[in-house]
């Protein structure tokens, strides 16, 4: 580990990352498109060693994918809602039932298992608010699993940091 490097804290159990991971990372959060020689160029190591760290990372869990981020307004889903969702029982049969089901439905983007007074917290876009209140009649109001829904419609989705976290 070189001198002066600051560790992000890692589970237990899980190998400390060092400057040059830690810039790796961040290089990767920024544009995850970036070549492995201009991640190289950029980070100040040689390329193989940048394919080499790269691939521990994500052997490691560290970098658990790379994805392609779409507008949803210009694949026609600008109608986005936060839905918190109550199960009628809190027993592992229907927790898995719920679980095996909604999280893979196409409007999903996020499903959020929660303590306090809801169970799960769903990110959806859909085309129309006809949409939306069809896709909560379809997919959770007559699911019998299903105890309460909550909708709030998002005005605006403002991302937050992708990367690691400041100490």
């Amino acid at each position: 580990m070189s001198s002066g490097a600051k560790n992000i804290r890692l589970g237990a159990g899980t190998e400390p990352l060092d400057a040059i991971d830690e810039r790796l990372l961040a290089a990767l959060v920024d544009d995850a498109r970036i070549s492995n020689k201009q991640l190289a160029e950029l980070v100040g190591i040689a390329p193989s060693t940048a394919l080499m760290r790269t691939r521990a990372l994500s052997e490691r869990g560290i970098i658990q994918g790379f994805e392609a981020k779409l507008s949803l307004s210009a694949i026609g889903r600008s109608v986005q809602a936060l839905i918190a969702v109550r199960l009628r029982a809190h027993d592992r049969e229907q927790i898995d039932r719920f679980t095996s089901r909604v999280p893979r439905l196409p409007a999903v983007l996020s499903t959020f298992h929660t303590s306090g007074s809801v169970d799960y917290l769903l990110h959806i876009a859909v085309a129309t608010t006809e949409d939306l209140r069809d896709w909560v009649l379809d997919n959770l109001a007559t699911d019998p699993v299903v105890g309460h829904t909550e909708t709030t419609l998002v005005f605006d989705h403002i991302q937050g940091n992708h990367g690691p976290l400041p100490d």
